[in-house]
């Protein structure tokens, strides 16, 4: 019996052994596949929850700089009062003086380069903070990856200081004056007695955007840092010193210099549509010959672009459909300065309704698409870092 079942075994070794391999070979592969599955599961899961607890932590940051650049933009606009003031104009053309016309020229001035103040300046502090509270945001989650303390309480409070030089300092007042020089080249031609239209007075801002952006030492699209940040880190701490360069490098990308550039069309834009609804209210309280003369000046532009062919319609019509076109009508210079000084003459406030020119500039940039998606960018990379 022994002998004949050891006969089997040799006869049929290589059998048991190929079996053997087959079989322990499938349970070593299958304990191998359980365990990497296992694996798997545990890194998605560790993903899972590192993406959900940065996006968190995003949300918080994000929701903590908007609300630093609505408390800041108050500040901002303030300065940009103060540098900008049209009171002392106002109180001398009361008094009804011989120099009148100068002082309106000035008003002219000081009218137009609060008003590109305004739309720069905004939008350089929010892009700024934007980079700033993310950036730092960077730092923190990391941090908290870590385990780490490297961003401390007192150096949160240096960094976000360095704003500060824009508002407190000579920042606003640097950017202020070099827009004024701007205005000054663009609007020394054009008499307070010349008619502008919407479209002449947009043609003019952008010439205007043009003059201020055609200087590379002073542009302020793509020299932001120069009058956003001090021109060196006050503090000697070598972390604070990185995060100081690495916000220059980031005000100074491609990036940064883009959204800027975007913003301050959009606001400029947003500037037009203002000064077309303030001109729609002035029209209203106009005496009934000056809207006659408008509703004629109408008519002109119809029958000017009707290629050629009468236009049949009747001034009385026209009277009685009581529609001007906001695009055609024409005012003088001189009655627009107090238009758009009017939108420009306070300063941020959520309040108001509606609100008024600087408050819309501010929260249109702070909700942004391409302001919104350079912090992002500037979170994932530091926070990943």
């Amino acid at each position: 019996m022994l002998s004949r079942l050891q006969d089997f075994l040799s006869r049929h070794r290589r059998k048991f052994i190929v079996t053997g391999v087959l079989v322990g070979g499938t349970i070593f592969a299958a304990r191998y596949a359980q365990r990497r599955f296992v694996e798997f599961q545990e890194k998605q899961a560790r993903e899972f929850f590192e993406r959900t607890r940065r996006t968190t932590h995003f949300e918080s940051t994000e929701k903590t700089c908007n609300q630093v650049i609505l408390g800041m933009g108050e500040e901002m606009c303030q300065a940009v009062l103060r540098e900008c003031s049209t009171e002392e104009l106002l109180e001398q053309l009361r008094q009804n003086p011989k120099n009148k016309l100068e002082l309106w020229e000035d008003m002219k001035i000081v009218a137009f380069t609060r008003l590109a103040t305004y739309v720069y300046a905004s939008s350089m502090l929010v892009i700024a903070l934007r980079v700033q509270l993310n950036l730092l945001g960077g730092y923190i989650y990391r941090d908290i990856m870590t385990e780490q303390k490297q961003v401390t309480d007192e150096l949160k409070q240096q960094y976000l200081s360095l704003i500060r030089h824009f508002i407190t300092e000579s920042g606003i007042r640097d950017l202020a004056r070099y827009i004024r020089t701007q205005v000054i080249a663009v609007t020394k031609t054009m008499p307070l007695s010349q008619q502008l239209s919407l479209g002449d007075l947009e043609q003019l801002f952008w010439s205007l955007q043009m003059a201020i952006n055609a200087d590379t030492r002073r542009d302020p699209n793509s020299r932001m840092s120069k009058y956003l940040l001090p021109s060196q880190n006050p503090s000697h701490s070598p972390l604070l010193q990185k995060m100081f360069n690495e916000t220059l490098d980031l005000l100074e990308s491609e990036d940064a210099i883009g959204v800027c550039s975007h913003n301050v069309s959009r606001g400029f834009v947003l500037a037009c549509d203002a000064i077309a609804e303030s001109m729609g209210e002035t029209l209203q309280h106009l005496p009934q010959a000056e809207v006659q003369t408008q509703q004629e000046q109408n008519l002109k532009f119809n029958q000017a672009g009707s290629s050629g062919a009468k236009n049949t319609k009747s001034l009385n019509g026209l009277e009685n459909n009581n529609l001007l076109n906001i695009n055609r009508v024409l005012l003088a210079l001189a009655k627009l300065i107090p238009i758009i000084s009017g939108l420009t003459s306070r300063g941020f406030d959520t309040t108001s309704r509606p609100h008024n020119l600087p408050t819309q500039l501010l929260t249109f940039y702070v909700v942004a698409e391409k302001t919104k998606t350079l912090g992002a960018n500037v979170y994932e990379s530091f926070s990943s870092a």
